[in-house]
C-alpha cells in the first residue's frame, strides 16, 4: 500500500473516530471500537510489507553480487572453495539487513553447457544458480500475533568459458625467407648484389670443402650492411607481434602457450623453444630465428615440408576441448612461402619437377596435413607469396610451371578461416595477428 493511501486512510479513520467521540451513544462506541481492529490490522500489515519488500531487495542485490563475483573468477572450474566464498559472502551482506535472517542457501552446482558443433557461434558456457529463503520480524502486525514474514529469492548467471591453447609456431628459414622484405629493398639488394634479390648466407670452405666459418662478404651480410630488410626480419617481428597480442588478449592465468620450430631441409629442424605458457621467453628466443646457411657442393634442398609436417605431427599431441589447461585447443602456425625444395621421397611427384636423385621442386601437398586434422589440430598458415622472378632462368624452368597452385595447395591444407597470403611487400605482421585473432574466435566446443 502506498503512503498516500494509507494517510488518506489514517486520516478518515480520524475523522470518524472524532464523530463518534462527540457521539455519546454507547452503542455507537462499541461499533466504533469493532471497527477499528481490522483498521489497524491492515495499516500494521501495510507499513511491515513495505519493510518486507525493502529487505527483499538488499538480500536480492547481496546474492547478485556474490553470483557475480564467482563468475568474474579467472578460471574455467568452479571449486567447492569457491561456492563456500559465495555463501559467505552473500551471508555478510544479507546480515547487515535489520531484522532479517537467512534460514536456508542452495548453493549453485556448476553446469557446463557446451555448443553443439563447431559452427555454433556461442561457445560453450558455465551456468549457475543459487537461491535462499529468510525471515524479517514484524513492527505493526506483532501486535496482531504475525512476528515474522518471508523472504525468498534466486539468481542466475552464465559465464562464457575462454578456451585454453597451444599454439605450435613451425616457421621457414630456408634461403629463400632472405628475399629482400619490398620492392624498394629488392632494388636495393639487387644493386648491391649484382642482380641477385636473395640474402645468401653463406659458409667458408677449404679447398677440401670442410666449413671454416661465416662469410662476411655474401649477400646476407651485404643486405645487413646496408639495412635491407629481409622476410626473415619480417618473420621476426611478427612473432614478436604475436606474443604481445596473445599477453593482452589472455582472458585466463596461462591462457595461451606456445612453442617455436625453424625448418628448412630434412636435417635441420629446430626447436628454439618447448611448450611454455611464459610467452615472453618466445620472444626472447625471436632473435635465433634466422635463414639457413647456404651449401657448397651439396644439393640445393633446403625447404623439406613433408619431413617437417611429419614431424610436427609427432610432437603436437591430439586437441582437447580448452575447458582446462591439460586440454587445450592446439594449432600449427605454419609460415612458408610454399615451393618444396627437398631430396628423398616425395609423395606427389607429378606436380613438380624431380631435378635429379637427390632434387625435387613442387609445390606443397596438402594430404600431408591430414594427419594433424584427424587429431583436431587446427592448421593456420601465412603464405609468403613466393616472388616471381622471370629474368631468372632456374625460375623459369622449375618454379613458373606450377606457380598458380602454391597459393592453392597452401589453403587447401589449412583449416577453414586460417590462410593468409602475404604478397613482397605485404604486412606479415598483421597478418599473423588476425591469424591469431581468428583462431581465437573460431574455438568451439563440441557435444
Amino acid at each position: 500500500m502506498q503512503l498516500g493511501g494509507l494517510k488518506k486512510y489514517i486520516d478518515l479513520f480520524g475523522s470518524v473516530a472524532l464523530s463518534y467521540l462527540q457521539n455519546q451513544s454507547g452503542q455507537v462506541a462499541m461499533i466504533f471500537g469493532l471497527a477499528a481492529i481490522p483498521i489497524l490490522f491492515a495499516s500494521s500489515a501495510a507499513i511491515d510489507f513495505g519493510r518486507r519488500n525493502s529487505a527483499k531487495a538488499q538480500i536480492d542485490a547481496a546474492l547478485d553480487g556474490a553470483m557475480l563475483a564467482t563468475l568474474a573468477r579467472k578460471s574455467n572450474t568452479i571449486t567447492v572453495l569457491d561456492i563456500t566464498s559465495m555463501e559467505n559472502q552473500f551471508r555478510t551482506e544479507a546480515a547487515r539487513v535489520p531484522g532479517v535472517t537467512i534460514t536456508s542457501f542452495t548453493a549453485p552446482v556448476p553446469v557446463v553447457v557446451p555448443a553443439l558443433n563447431l559452427s555454433d557461434s556461442s561457445g560453450s558456457t558455465l551456468k549457475l544458480t543459487a537461491s535462499y529463503t529468510a525471515t524479517i520480524k514484524t513492527t505493526m502486525a506483532a501486535m496482531m500475533n504475525v512476528t515474522t514474514m518471508n523472504i525468498d529469492g534466486m539468481t542466475s548467471g552464465v559465464k562464457k568459458l575462454p578456451q585454453y591453447m597451444e599454439f605450435f609456431l613451425l616457421l621457414d628459414s630456408s634461403p629463400s625467407m632472405g628475399l629482400a622484405a619490398t620492392s624498394a629493398d629488392i632494388n636495393n639488394l639487387k644493386n648491391f648484389t649484382g642482380g641477385c634479390a636473395f640474402a645468401c648466407h653463406e659458409h667458408t670452405y677449404d679447398n677440401s670443402g670442410n666449413v671454416t666459418g661465416d662469410k662476411q662478404d655474401d649477400n646476407y651480410h651485404i643486405a645487413q650492411k646496408y639495412n635491407i630488410k629481409l622476410r626473415i626480419q619480417v618473420l621476426r617481428d611478427a612473432v614478436d607481434a604475436l606474443v604481445d597480442r596473445a599477453n593482452e588478449t589472455a582472458a585466463l592465468p596461462q591462457q595461451f602457450a606456445m612453442e617455436m620450430w625453424t625448418f628448412n631441409d630434412s636435417a635441420t629442424q629446430t626447436q628454439l623453444k618447448s611448450m611454455t605458457s611464459a610467452l615472453n621467453s618466445i620472444k626472447a628466443k625471436t632473435k635465433d630465428i634466422d635463414i639457413a646457411y647456404a651449401y657448397r657442393n651439396q644439393s640445393d634442398n633446403q625447404t623439406d615440408f613433408e619431413r617437417a609436417i611429419a614431424k610436427m605431427n609427432s610432437v603436437i599431441p591430439a586437441s582437447g576441448t580448452g575447458l582446462l589447461a591439460t586440454s587445450p585447443v592446439r594449432f600449427l602456425f605454419f609460415v612458408t612461402d610454399g615451393v618444396q625444395d627437398t631430396g628423398g621421397s616425395i609423395s606427389n611427384e607429378s606436380a613438380g619437377f624431380r631435378i635429379n636423385q637427390n632434387r625435387f621442386i613442387g609445390p606443397f601437398n596438402p594430404e600431408t596435413c591430414k594427419s594433424l586434422k584427424d587429431k583436431n589440430v587446427r592448421i593456420g598458415i601465412i603464405y609468403t607469396q613466393y616472388m616471381p622472378l622471370y629474368d631468372n632462368g632456374f625460375y623459369n624452368n622449375f618454379v613458373r610451371p606450377y606457380e598458380n597452385k602454391i597459393g592453392p595447395s597452401l589453403k587447401a591444407c589449412a583449416s577453414d578461416g586460417l590462410y593468409y597470403p602475404v604478397a613482397s611487400g605485404g604486412d606479415i605482421t598483421s597478418a599473423m595477428l588476425t591469424l591469431f585473432t581468428n583462431a581465437v574466435s573460431s574455438v568451439r566446443i563440441s557435444q
